[in-house]
């Protein structure tokens, strides 16, 4: 790819030479020659740009200094840094290495509808009546079960299992060990109940009878874990990415465009709207609904419904201002509670002089 066909995809500015052969976008600092584009839009990357091998390079607009064609042959220019890095890392993102067609240790059912293009790796496996959409890549050590439908262009890495009658759209991407269709955790009698266990009681599993239907271009990290549903189907929308080790429950239904941090857990029968932004290690109790638009502060615990747009944090999970209200009164305390000491000491002074 040459310097001027990256800017000109990256809808930016270039000044210098334009046909200058990139093969790899580096950090100033790892560049090992021509071929290699530079990025340096931190100030840290741009303090390395001295000593680069490159002779291309890429920064901010505002950060830019004429001055850098003096040791670079191309400078491309960019506005914004965060949508310039997503189109440079998907222009140099070759995906991962596995050769064309089917592995021959893999073991294909023989009513499987393979599409044109799909590669699959070794000792991976593709259930009775699945489905596997054109060009899509499935890497060594993937289960796909019986009855799965999964659309074009998507990415599974290895260790992937996808349950049974899993439905999954086109461009999703599943990154390694994460399970898809698990049975859901549900038992009689409810295991959320107040009223306590005695010695007789039996638990009795719930079957989980439904499936996990998955939108269009939703990417769903390492390790992470999303239950079938009992009888219905626990749904992710479109375009919602979710990180690694996340936890989805039976019955969940979560919006289009949704963002789910590491380590978030989110409990059975909870519905999420569209574009909700769930931070890490939070926690979403059962039967919960979560308005379009809202946020979820790290650590939290939401027990209640919350609100469109609304921002909760803490645990319990309140409203933004009043939990930062009780972190600031909080850190007050102690110089209160001195205060009181104080106080109580001098009334106890008064008191004895007025016995006296």
């Amino acid at each position: 790819m040459l310097t001027g066909e990256i800017a000109r995809a990256l809808s930016a500015r270039i000044e210098g030479d334009e046909s200058i052969k990139i093969d790899r976008l580096v950090h100033p600092a790892c560049a090992e020659g021509p071929s290699d584009l530079a990025l340096a839009m931190s100030q840290e990357a741009a303090a390395a740009l001295a000593g680069s091998k490159a002779q291309a390079v890429v920064v901010l607009a505002k950060n830019g200094d004429r001055s850098l064609l003096g040791d670079f042959k191309a400078v491309i220019s960019i506005d914004e840094a965060r949508s310039a890095l997503a189109k440079l890392t998907a222009l140099f993102d070759r995906g991962p290495a596995i050769a064309e067609g089917v592995h021959p240790t893999a073991v294909v059912a023989p009513d499987a509808v393979i599409g044109e293009g799909v590669r699959i790796g070794a000792y991976s496996v593709i259930g009775a009546r699945s489905r596997i959409g054109a060009a899509t890549t499935i890497m060594p050590h993937v289960t796909v079960g019986s009855g799965v439908r999964i659309g074009a262009q998507c990415l599974f890495h290895s260790g992937v299992r996808i349950g049974h009658d899993v439905v999954i759209g086109n461009r999703v991407i599943v990154h390694s060990n994460a399970v898809i269709g698990s049975d859901g955790f549900s038992y009689a009698p409810d295991l959320n109940s107040p009223i306590g266990f005695t010695a007789d009681v039996k638990v009795t599993r719930i079957h989980s009878l439904g499936n996990v239907e998955i939108g269009d271009d939703v990417e769903i990290g390492a390790g992470t874990t999303i239950d079938r549903a009992t009888v219905q189907t626990t749904r992710i929308g479109r375009g919602t990415k979710i990180d690694n080790l996340v936890h989805i429950g039976h019955n969940v239904v979560i919006g289009e465009s949704c963002i789910l941090a590491g380590m978030v857990g989110i409990s059975g029968s909870v519905t999420i709207g569209d574009r909700v932004r769930i931070a890490g290690r939070a926690g979403i109790s059962d039967h919960v609904r979560v308005g379009d638009e809202a946020v979820i502060g790290p650590g939290s615990g939401v027990a209640t419904n919350v609100e469109a747009g609304a921002f909760v944090l803490g645990y319990p999970a309140i409203p933004r201002e009043r939990a930062l209200e009780q972190f600031v009164y909080g850190g007050r305390q102690k110089r209160l509670h001195r205060r009181v000491d104080e106080m109580a000491s001098r009334l106890d002074a008064l008191e004895r002089m007025v016995k006296k």
